[in-house]
């Protein structure tokens, strides 16, 4: 008697953020980005990051991040976000985004973007028939 063994694989791509936090520049925690959700410093609702789209407490979408480029609702290009610098339309730099600071041109010091904590997994099931 031939025994057939089949063996499936099958992988599950994890990716989890846990809460970030929005600090002013004296460092006091003025809201939160958490599970898409953009909240206010009492964790009230304001708006929500889906899929490249931002939207407003409705869900209606006021811009889209994509690719590096920052856009509008109706994705015309108003700026860009590339290795670390935010930049206009025209691509001059007007910030920084660097180790949790955001920083203007000059490089001083506007706000904090901290508590970024990326998790990243994937699961391997494996199936066995005979």
């Amino acid at each position: 008697m031939n025994k057939i063994f089949l063996a499936l694989l099958l992988t599950i791509s994890i990716q989890t953020i846990q809460a970030q936090r929005l600090m002013g520049s004296n460092r006091s925690t003025v809201g939160y980005i958490e599970n898409g959700r953009v909240m206010s410093s009492s964790r009230s609702t304001i708006g929500y990051i889906d899929d490249g789209r931002v939207m407003n407490s409705s869900r209606s979408t006021i811009g889209y991040i994509n690719d590096g480029r920052v856009m509008n609702s109706s994705r015309a290009t108003i700026g860009y976000i590339d290795d670390g610098r935010v930049m206009n339309s025209s691509r001059s730099t007007i910030g920084y985004i660097e180790d949790g600071r955001v920083l203007n041109s000059s490089r001083s010091t506007l706000g904090y973007f901290e508590g970024v904590r990326r998790i990243d997994a994937a699961l391997f099931f494996f199936f066995f028939f005979y």
